[in-house]
C-alpha cells in the first residue's frame, strides 16, 4: 500500500510524507505518515493525530503503535498520520496557518461540496481522499483540555428517512464495537441541531461516518498541550484491542489501563454547562464524577468568595473537564458534561 511517499512492503514499515500544500516561496507543507503492512491481507486501520496543533498526545500513540514488531504480527495494514496539522504543531495552536476556523470542522460535507473552498478545506480533502480510498476503520486521536478525563466521542449518523435501513444500523454497530474494544468511556455526539449548527458532521470522524460510511470515532486523550503517559499507554492497548476486533491481530483483548470504568454505565450525550453570571469559578466536583439532576457542579463567586450562582446539572451525567482558569464571564463555559440521553445514534436530517 502506498500513502504519499510511504509504500509499505509485506511484513514491514514504511515512512514518508503526504504533500498538503505548496508554500508561496517554494517548498511544501507535508504530513508525516507511517504504514505498517502485515504478511497477510486484511483490513486497513487509520490512526490520525494532531488535527488540532495543541493536542499532542496522539503523536506518541502513532509512534508506539506503527512498528516493525506490529508489521510482523498483523493481517492487513495500519496507517498512522503523525500530524494532520503541521503548522499548528509548530506554533502549538489549535488552528492551522491556513484557516482561522477549526480545522476539524472542514472535512467533506455529506450534503455536497461548496464551489469555493479555503486552503485548509483543500488540504483536508486531499487527506480524506486517501482515507476514503483505503480505510476500513479510523480512530482520530485528540485531547480535550487540561484536567480532562479520557473518553471517546461517537458521532451522529445523519440520514434521509429512506436511508434508515440495515446498512446504516450496521455501520453504527460496527463503530460502537470498535469503540467498546478501545475501552475509553463512550460519549455520544451532541444533538442533531448542534451537530449541524457547529458542523460537527464535518469533523474527520464525522465525515468518515456521514460522507464515506467508514466506521470511525474520536478519542480524547486527556489534557491538551502535554502528553499524559498513562493515558497514552491506555490508548496503545486500546488500539491493539481494536485490531483484534477487526480480525487483524490474534490474542485475547487486554485490559485497558488508566482509563477507569464507564461511569454508572448509562448512555450519555456530550453537552456543556454555562454560567449566567460573571465571577470566579469554584468546582464542587471533579472530572469523572457522576452527578444527578439538580446537583451542584460548581459555583460562581464574587471577588471576595461570596456565592453569586450555583451551576447545577441539567440531567444525570458526569463531568469530563472544567474550563481552564477561574475567571468566568456571563454566558461562558463552566465545564464539558456528558448527560444521560437515550436518543438514537442514527438521526433523520433534512
Amino acid at each position: 500500500m502506498r500513502i504519499g511517499t510511504a509504500e509499505a512492503r509485506r511484513g514491514g514499515v514504511a515512512k514518508g510524507y503526504m504533500d498538503l500544500v505548496s508554500f508561496p516561496t517554494g517548498g511544501t507543507e507535508k504530513a508525516p505518515v507511517m504504514v505498517a503492512r502485515g504478511d497477510e491481507d486484511g483490513p486497513t486501520l487509520w490512526l490520525t493525530a494532531n488535527v488540532h496543533g495543541n493536542e499532542v498526545a496522539g503523536i506518541p500513540v502513532v509512534h508506539r503503535t506503527v512498528t516493525e514488531e506490529l508489521a510482523e504480527r498483523i493481517r492487513g495494514t495500519v496507517v498512522g498520520v503523525v500530524t494532520l496539522n503541521p503548522s499548528g504543531l509548530r506554533s502549538a495552536e489549535r488552528t492551522s496557518h491556513y484557516d482561522a476556523r477549526d480545522p476539524n470542522r472542514l472535512f467533506p460535507d455529506f450534503r455536497g461540496e461548496r464551489a469555493t473552498k479555503s486552503t485548509q478545506e483543500i488540504i483536508n480533502g486531499k487527506v480524506f481522499r486517501h482515507i476514503d480510498r483505503t480505510a476500513d476503520a479510523l480512530i482520530d486521536l485528540h485531547c480535550s483540555n487540561v484536567g480532562s478525563v479520557p473518553f471517546s466521542i461517537l458521532d451522529r449518523l445523519l440520514v434521509d428517512e429512506e436511508e434508515r435501513d440495515e446498512d446504516t444500523r450496521s455501520l453504527v454497530e460496527r463503530r460502537d464495537a470498535l469503540a467498546d474494544a478501545f475501552g475509553f468511556a463512550p460519549v455520544h455526539g451532541s444533538g442533531v441541531e448542534r451537530t449541524v449548527e457547529e458542523e460537527l458532521h464535518r469533523s474527520l470522524s464525522g465525515a468518515c461516518m456521514n460522507a464515506a460510511r467508514i466506521p470511525a470515532f474520536t478519542a480524547e486523550l486527556g489534557s491538551d498541550y502535554i502528553v499524559e503517559s498513562d493515558v497514552v499507554e491506555g490508548a496503545v492497548v486500546g488500539v491493539r484491542n481494536m485490531m483484534r476486533e477487526l480480525g487483524m491481530l490474534d490474542g485475547e483483548h487486554e485490559n485497558v489501563p488508566h482509563v477507569g470504568e464507564v461511569p454508572d454505565g448509562f448512555p450519555v450525550r456530550r453537552t456543556s454547562l454555562w454560567s449566567p453570571v460573571s465571577g470566579l469559578l469554584r468546582q464542587r466536583v471533579e472530572p469523572g464524577d457522576v452527578v444527578r439532576e439538580g446537583e451542584a457542579v460548581a459555583e460562581v463567586t464574587d471577588s471576595f468568595g461570596e456565592t453569586k450562582h450555583v451551576v447545577e446539572a441539567n440531567r444525570d451525567g458526569w463531568v469530563t473537564s472544567f474550563q481552564l482558569g477561574m475567571g468566568v464571564e456571563e454566558g461562558s463555559l463552566v465545564c464539558y458534561y456528558a448527560e444521560r440521553a437515550e436518543d438514537d445514534a442514527v438521526n433523520t436530517y433534512g
